[in-house]
């Protein structure tokens, strides 16, 4: 259900924390495969925890953004909060540390009280998007894996092409896993991709003038499916799909990136 996928990455890292810590597992190993919902060694579960390593290192990022004493304050637990994800210092088949001792309550409080400070100040941005409608970024997504493979390889060099699309499969396989990494990992994401089509734009060599307004297009409709995650405005919604209001500015902005390489 929409109602609980976690809203920040600091919300997602706690959650994901409290399914291991509360799991029931006789060692760090099972407790971690049950939380993520993966099996230990495999490929997908060292992309996942990769995944929890990220949580942190938007939290940690975030709150350093928090004025001074807030810092202050939330900081001094980085140190446990990271020793929970990764552990060095114990074996994790080790009976004798059972999931329950991965991390204290008291270190889960304080960074559920970070998650909860870092929603209110950063409400309505990708670090915190209002928004929770996956779909219109989701079918971006797939319209743009489906023109990256109509672009010739004489309109963009097929190692561009093939590196973007491996991070719009990213995307989605965020979006697929919402419940467990979070709205606002998606939302950052969703920003990186934007970077990636935004600078692979200026790189088309224009020999093909209807791929260049396909590919114009396509980031307009993807910029528009992105900023109404993170700001929730339902007027986004229909501006994506009127192409007026802010999509209109949108529009002018990725004409202006887009022709500026030709």
């Amino acid at each position: 259900m929409e109602s609980r996928i976690p809203r920040t990455s600091a919300h997602g890292l706690h959650e994901i924390l409290t399914e291991v810590w509360g799991s029931g597992a006789e060692n760090f190993r099972k407790g971690w495969a049950t939380a993520l919902g993966a099996e230990w060694a495999s490929p997908e579960f060292a992309r996942r925890h990769a995944e929890v390593a990220g949580l942190l290192a938007e939290t940690i990022q975030q709150i350093q953004a928090l004025p001074e004493t807030q810092q202050a304050r939330y900081s001094r637990y980085f140190p446990q909060w990271w020793t929970a994800v990764v552990q060095p210092d114990v074996g994790w088949t080790d009976s004798g540390r059972p999931a329950r001792v991965l991390v204290s309550q008291e270190t889960l409080d304080h960074l559920a009280s970070a998650a909860d400070l870092l929603q209110g100040a950063l409400q309505g941005t990708s670090s915190a998007p209002a928004g929770s409608n996956l779909e219109t970024l989701k079918e971006s997504c797939s319209s743009w894996l489906e023109l990256l493979e109509q672009t010739p390889d004489s309109e963009l060099a097929p190692s561009l092409r093939e590196e973007i699309a491996a991070q719009i499969k990213h995307l989605l396989w965020l979006i697929e896993n919402a419940q467990l990494f979070g709205i606002a990992r998606i939302s950052r994401e969703s920003t990186t991709v934007i970077g990636a089509l935004a600078q692979a734009s200026t790189a088309l060599t224009g020999q093909d003038p209807q791929t260049g307004g396909k590919w114009r297009r396509g980031l307009v409709t993807f910029v528009a499916a992105s900023a109404f995650l993170a700001t929730g405005m339902t007027t986004l919604q229909t501006a994506i799909e009127s192409g007026s209001g802010v999509v209109k500015e949108i529009t002018q902005i990725v004409e202006s990136v887009t022709t500026s390489g030709g």
